[in-house]
């Protein structure tokens, strides 16, 4: 099968969830952010209902946690996505929700073929399966065409960065990534030090989305205490256990630890990843170096992995970023680790079967009843639930370290 037939199929497959499913939080968060921006309103304060286009209501009473938790590009973007609605949508709200879905199918369906590309020019023979089995994978349809989620869109920026020459180029791609979502912040020194000149290079990737940050806020007007409480409030975060402090968190959810203990080991705990990630980047760096492409590669997995480790809350979305490294390192290096991809990749969509109990709250959109039923099935199996999501994690963080301990392995004396 031909990779421009491999990338329309998906596109298809994608479109047909693209209007009528969508996440009662985050989606209907960008629903209430495109509103807010293009009415003058801060995104990074709580936002209100938008009649005639929210259609959930899952933060709450009464609702006063519903504020966008990331840099200035996404909801820009949302804005001018919603004035463009008031143009060509005829004030239907699914013309709205497909509208809002296409920068991240696009971004999902673009990273598929960024992965052809880098694939293509060093093994063209694997360079089609790493295509299809991104566009076929019911994680990354879940994601971008259900859920509504664009994480996809940034680790296509990260795609682009790998394909660019090092240095300059390489480094505005990445700074570009951490602006679209910050998390690619985490790839900054195997992305920009692997040339001369690396504090320019890193000033470059760190100052693009700093600086198109600052730029919105103060032209835009919005609050800047606001924006900078919304923003660190995500950097220590504690939820979904998909990582080690898994174990801490279902304990809490027994009742065995205390909220009061939990809060007090979180309030240093959260933001342990952030040395970690530092301290596994300079490792890689010793290791693998940043000079060749196995080796930037590797050192991005290695970061990826210590993240999904350490951070306090791993949601579902973040194994993306993992999985779309996996593949390459999978087509061009450890062909033996597709068994790896495979067992993620299952592990990650029951961990989101379970979190998002049996995907009916996807169905929100349509079905007003969606919060309510899920509800009460959640609540006639919580403790079996409760067990399974954990099992999942543990799971999920095993293959993790496996992954880890295997890269490692593998270093070089440098």
């Amino acid at each position: 099968m031909r990779v421009r037939t491999i990338l329309i199929i998906g596109i298809v497959v994608r479109e047909a969830f693209s209007f009528w499913t969508a996440h009662p939080f985050d989606f209907e968060i960008w629903v209430r952010t495109g509103y807010s921006v293009a009415n003058g309103l801060s995104p990074y304060s709580s936002m209100p209902y938008v009649p005639g286009l929210s259609f959930a209501n899952d933060f709450g009473t009464p609702g006063n946690h519903a504020a966008i938790g990331y840099l200035a590009f996404w909801p820009v973007l949302l804005g001018a996505i919603y004035e463009l609605f008031l143009v060509v949508g005829s004030g239907n709200r699914f013309v709205y929700y497909f509208m809002v879905k296409q920068p991240i199918i696009i971004g999902d369906v673009l990273l598929a073929y960024l992965l052809f590309l880098y694939v293509s020019s060093r093994n063209p023979e694997l360079a089609r399966k790493a295509a299809a089995l991104w566009i076929f994978s019911p994680f990354a349809i879940i994601l971008s065409s259900i859920w509504g989620i664009f994480d996809s869109l940034a680790v296509a920026f990260v795609m682009l960065a790998l394909l660019a020459p090092e240095g300059r180029a390489r480094s505005a791609w990445e700074g570009i990534a951490i602006f679209v979502k910050s998390i690619p912040v985490v790839y900054i020194l195997p992305l920009s030090f692997s040339r001369e000149k690396r504090l320019v290079n890193f000033a470059i990737a760190l100052g693009i989305p700093v600086l198109f940050t600052v730029l919105a806020v103060y032209l835009i007007g919005w609050p800047t205490d606001a924006v900078t409480t919304t923003l660190a409030d995500t950097l220590g975060k504690r939820g979904f256990p998909l990582s080690l402090w898994g174990t801490l968190l279902y304990l809490n959810n027994l009742k065995i630890v205390s909220d009061s203990a939990l809060g007090s080991i979180f309030s240093w705990g959260g933001y342990l990843w952030i040395p970690s990630v530092v301290v596994a980047s300079l490792l890689a760096s010793r290791w693998f170096g940043f000079g060749t492409e196995r080796g930037v590669v590797q050192s991005i997995l290695v970061v990826t992995l210590t993240f999904l480790l350490i951070r306090g809350q791993v949601n579902e979305q973040y194994a993306i970023y993992l999985l779309a490294l996996l593949l390459i390192d999978i087509a061009l290096w450890s062909p033996k680790r597709m068994k790896l991809f495979y067992a993620l990749s299952v592990v990650i969509i029951a961990a989101t079967v379970s979190n998002n109990f049996l995907l009916i709250r996807f169905l929100a959109p349509v079905y007003p009843g969606a919060l309510d039923l899920e509800a009460h099935l959640i609540a006639a199996v919580a403790p079996i639930r409760d067990a399974l999501e954990y099992m999942e994690g543990l799971a999920f963080c095993a293959l993790n370290i496996w992954y880890l301990r295997a890269l490692i392995q593998e270093r070089r004396p440098w």
